[in-house]
C-alpha cells in the first residue's frame, strides 16, 4: 500500500512567507501541510523500525505559541526516542537546568538528538541534529571522538573512524555544519572537522546540523519524485543518529549507572515521602478520633440537660423506702408459691452461656494461581536479526560508464540510476533522479533496455491514477 502524499507545492511555501509568521490568519494552510508531512513520516518510521530503530513523531506548532516564541516561519516533523526513553533522560537533564532556562526555551525538541524534515518559506531538508542543550547526546559524541575508549583503554580511532566512514557514505548533496553558518561537504568530514563544528555549535547555542537542502522552485519543480527522495534521505540519515544518539546499546559515557543512581534516589525519597504521609494520616485518624468523642460526651450532657426534673407526686412522696419487700407496718410480705396455687411450675430457662449450634459452611479455598510466564529478551549484545549476507557479484553483465543500474541493498535499495563514474576500486558514482551518491558495484545490478522501468527523469515510482468511480 503506498504511502500519503506530501506532494508540496508554492502555496505551502508561501504559508510560511515571513510577514505570515506571526499571525494566526494562516494557521489553516499551515496545519493543512503538517497533517500532510506527519501522514507521509508514517512510511519512515516503518522504515527505520526495519533497521532496528523505533522512533516517535511529532510536529512543531503550526500557529504562533510559546515554543515557537510566537512565530511559525517553518513546520518541523521530529523522529526522536520513544516517550519512555525520553522521561529516563529528562529526570536526568532536569538536574542541572533552572527555571530561567525553562522560561527562555520552554520547547522540549532541543533536549535530545533528533531526525526531522523540515519546511520553511524558501527550501525544504531532512536533517540529523543534537543541539548542546541535549547534553547526553553531545557528551556520546565527544566520547565517540576523544583520544581514548574509557571502557578498554584502546585508542578510539575505531569510534571516529567509524562515524566518518558513514558520513563518507552519504550522497554527495548531504554537508554538515553548526546551525545555519557555513557547512562542509560530508565527503571532507574528519574528527577534527566534526570536533570543531561541536564547538561552534556549543559558543552559538546553534544545533549541530548534518543533512540535505532542496530549494523551493527545485522542489515544486520534481514534486512528482521528491516525496520518494526526502524518504530515501532520512534511512541515509539512520546510520549517523545510531551512532551519535544515546542508547544502552550506544553507551560511550558509562551513563547506564548513573541512571540507575538516580532510580535508587528516586526509589528511597519515594518511600521516605511515604512513610511521612503514613504517619501524617495515623495522627489525622488519631486527631479524628478525640474530636468524636469530644463531640459525643457534649452530646450526652446537652440531653441530660434538656430532660425535665422529676418533681415528687402523692404515690411516691409518702412510699416507704424500707424495701420493695416490706408490707404495711414494716412487716415483710409472704413470698408467692409455687405449684398448683401459684399456677404451675415456672418455666425453665436454659443454662447461662448455652446456645444452640450453627452449622458454618467453609468457603472452598482455591489453588493459588502460577504467574504468567514472562517474555525472555535475548542478551544484551546479541543481534536481534539474522546475520547480513555476503555480498552477491553484479548481476547481468559489465556495468560500464553511462549504464543503467538497479540498487540492490540499502536506502537506496530497488532504485534504478545511471553509472557517471567508476573509480576503478570497485565503486561507482550513480546518479539518482537529485541525489548522487557512491556505491559498490557488488550492490548493483546491470538493469536490461525494454525489460525494466522508464528512462531517469521518470524512474522513480508515480502516484497511482485515481481510480473511476462507479456511477451509482
Amino acid at each position: 500500500m503506498s504511502h500519503p502524499s506530501l506532494h508540496l507545492t508554492a502555496r505551502d511555501f508561501d504559508a510560511y512567507a515571513a510577514e505570515k509568521a506571526t499571525s494566526k490568519a494562516y494557521s489553516r494552510p499551515r496545519l493543512e501541510v503538517k497533517q500532510r508531512a506527519l501522514a507521509w513520516a508514517r512510511g519512515v518510521v516503518a522504515r527505520l523500525s526495519e533497521l532496528g530503530i523505533s522512533v516517535d513523531v511529532h510536529g512543531s506548532d503550526e500557529h504562533p505559541s510559546i515554543r515557537n516564541k510566537h512565530r511559525a516561519d517553518c513546520q518541523w516533523v521530529f523522529l526522536w526516542r520513544d516517550q519512555a526513553a525520553r522521561d529516563e533522560l529528562d529526570r536526568l537533564l532536569d538536574r542541572g537546568r533552572s527555571i530561567s532556562d525553562v522560561i527562555d526555551d520552554p520547547s522540549p525538541y532541543t533536549r535530545h538528538a533528533f531526525l526531522a524534515l523540515r519546511i520553511s518559506e524558501g527550501e525544504v531538508q531532512v536533517c540529523f541534529a543534537v543541539h548542546p542543550d541535549a547534553k547526553v547526546d553531545v557528551d556520546n559524541l565527544r566520547a565517540r571522538l576523544s583520544a581514548t575508549e574509557e571502557a578498554t583503554g584502546e585508542p578510539a580511532s575505531p569510534l571516529a573512524a567509524e562515524l566518518t566512514s558513514a558520513l563518507h557514505a552519504l550522497p554527495e548533496q548531504f554537508s554538515f555544519g553548526a546551525g545555519g553558518g557555513d557547512r562542509v561537504a560530508c565527503s571532507a568530514a574528519t574528527p577534527d572537522a566534526i570536533a570543531e563544528m561541536l564547538r561552534r555549535a556549543a559558543d552559538g547555542q546553534v544545533p549541530l546540523w548534518i543533512g540535505w537542502s532542496v530549494p523551493r522552485e527545485t522542489a515544486v519543480e520534481h514534486a512528482d519524485i521528491l516525496d520518494e527522495q526526502l524518504e530515501d534521505a532520512l534511512v541515509a540519515l539512520a546510520p549517523i543518529y545510531r551512532l551519535v544518539a544515546w542508547s544502552r546499546e550506544n553507551d560511550r559515557i558509562a551513563l547506564d549507572r548513573k541512571l540507575e543512581g538516580i532510580e535508587q534516589e528516586r526509589a528511597r525519597a519515594h518511600a521516605e515521602l511515604e512513610a511521612e504521609n503514613e504517619r501524617w494520616r495515623s495522627e489525622q485518624a488519631r486527631a479524628r478520633e478525640r474530636s468524636m468523642e469530644q463531640a459525643r460526651a457534649r452530646g450526652d450532657e446537652r440531653v441530660e440537660a434538656a430532660l425535665p426534673a422529676r418533681r415528687p407526686t402523692l404515690a411516691t412522696l409518702f412510699k416507704s423506702t424500707s424495701g420493695a419487700g416490706a408490707g404495711r407496718g414494716g412487716e415483710p410480705r409472704p413470698a408467692p408459691r409455687h405449684g398448683a396455687e401459684g399456677g404451675g411450675a415456672p418455666a425453665r430457662r436454659a443454662p447461662h452461656g448455652e446456645a444452640e449450634p450453627q452449622a458454618k459452611a467453609e468457603a472452598p479455598q482455591r489453588p493459588p494461581a502460577e504467574p504468567a510466564p514472562r517474555a525472555q529478551r535475548a542478551p544484551s549484545g546479541e543481534p536481534d536479526a539474522a546475520a547480513k549476507p555476503a555480498p552477491e557479484p553484479a548481476k547481468g553483465g559489465a556495468i560500464e560508464k553511462g549504464s543503467r543500474v538497479r540498487v540492490r541493498r540499502g536506502p537506496f535499495g530497488d532504485k534504478i540510476g545511471v553509472v557517471s563514474e567508476l573509480d576503478g576500486r570497485g565503486g561507482a558514482r550513480v546518479l539518482l533522479g537529485l541525489l548522487a551518491t557512491r556505491l559498490e558495484l557488488d550492490d548493483l545490478e546491470l538493469v536490461v533496455d525494454g525489460r525494466d522501468r522508464p528512462a531517469l527523469s521518470t524512474s522513480h515510482r508515480k502516484p497511482l491514477a485515481p481510480t473511476p468511480r462507479k456511477a451509482r
